[in-house]
């Protein structure tokens, strides 16, 4: 990605940012984003850190077309994707397969929002070593500021900066990143990225993409180009197409759940999210475009996933992942034609062992979400279909009953 390049997306990416700026200070009335005195004083504080955070990533991508130009000839091969339905595993299984450090290179948290680009990386590192031989004071501040920053999503989404995490978080420089429609609940502005392959032009998806790209030459200049690159995202899933287009080599796994779960779960834990900065989540609308961005997954999925060869795709149901870890990921590799090593397999092994065990702190029901298991089911019936999973109720006794 060259200057040119650079400059088109960073003035794209400033434009969306006042522009999200008026929508959120001047036009908020009847939206999800009303503008109560909590959501104006937490905003008043974002959008600052916002806007400096996002000036230090662009200062950076321009540095690096200077002093580490060879990033532009790192080659990305066969990269491995995790892409899934909301709430249906996939950050575990990332975890999981994360461990086999020998084959994997992916993204932790601090790489994804402090140093997108090679300089920050380098500044950190640097940073990071000068603190080990002062006794790793700043770590310390860090870990305790991650225990009480993040300590009430634990149940939900556990958080560290040194975790493998979501690399959509690359995609917030250039406003293409789903998360953000958290702080910026506006669906007409960023409720595309929902359904990209289908509701993006494709000018606006060969720039998000060939950014991505760049973005991942960047990680992988720095942290070695002999390994497989390997991305987890529930915010690729409606990006499957143009993945494929812009790595035409690569393996996608896709992930989903029973809809009786992963539909009330998804909304909860956005609604936990969206609580943050104030947002009014109790209406029928927050829900219902929940429940249609969770639609498009579970058919967008399978559908392009089957236009892969086999060797280079599997979709995983979560329900396996908790009671099969090992012969789920022993089929994984296989399919892709994977070795795996003596301590991996040792890993996955004590990881079974321990997963069947586990109990989710993740609490949610359906009358709190405003659902019902007859919605979800009729909303979601061609997913309990097509993934085999049983209908909540006797549909025989409900047609008789109607």
């Amino acid at each position: 990605m060259g200057i040119i390049t650079l400059f088109q997306n960073m003035w794209i990416s400033y434009k969306t940012f006042f522009r999200l700026f008026w929508l959120t200070f001047f036009k908020s009335r009847r939206t999800q984003a009303r503008l109560t005195v909590k959501r104006f004083l937490i905003m008043s504080g974002f959008f600052p850190v916002l806007f400096v955070v996002q000036t230090m990533h662009w200062i950076g991508f321009f540095l690096d077309e200077i002093f580490f130009p060879k990033y532009k000839s790192v080659e990305i091969r066969s990269p491995v994707f995790i892409v899934g339905v909301p709430r249906s595993g996939t950050t575990f299984l990332h975890r999981v397969l994360a461990h086999d450090t020998e084959r994997f290179a992916t993204m932790t948290l601090w790489e994804l929002i402090l140093a997108p680009s090679v300089t920050e990386r380098k500044f950190w590192l640097v940073l990071a070593r000068l603190d080990g031989w002062m006794g790793a004071p700043l770590a310390g501040i860090i870990k305790w500021v991650e225990g009480h920053a993040f300590k009430s999503f634990d149940s939900i989404h556990r958080i560290s900066l040194s975790d493998p995490e979501e690399d959509y978080f690359l995609l917030v420089p250039v406003y293409a990143c789903m998360i953000l429609v958290l702080p910026f609940p506006f669906f007409e502005e960023l409720g595309y990225l929902a359904f990209f392959d289908d509701a993006a032009n494709e000018k606006d998806k060969d720039r998000i993409m060939t950014f991505y790209r760049s973005c991942l030459q960047r990680h992988l200049y720095v942290r070695g180009t002999g390994k497989t690159f390997f991305s987890k995202n529930v915010a690729f899933s409606p990006m499957i197409g143009s993945l494929v287009r812009h790595f035409p080599d690569c393996r996608i796994i896709g992930t989903v759940r029973n809809p009786m779960d992963a539909v009330p779960s998804h909304i909860s834990s956005m609604t936990a999210g969206a609580e943050v900065f104030d947002n009014d989540t109790g209406g029928e609308e927050f829900r219902d475009q929940l429940m249609e961005i969770q639609g498009y997954a579970y058919a967008h999925i399978p559908d392009r996933l089957s236009r892969l060869p086999e060797s280079r795709h599997m979709i995983v149901k979560m329900e396996d992942l908790q009671e099969t870890l090992q012969q789920v990921v022993h089929s994984i590799y296989e399919q892709f034609g994977f070795r795996m090593s003596p301590a991996f397999k040792a890993f996955i092994q004590s990881r079974d062992e321990r997963q069947r065990r586990y109990k989710s702190g993740h609490k949610y029901d359906l009358a709190s979400c405003g659902l019902t298991a007859e919605m979800i089911y009729n909303r979601f019936s061609h997913a309990f279909e097509r993934f085999s999973y049983p209908p909540p109720f006797d549909t025989g006794a409900q047609i008789r009953k109607q």
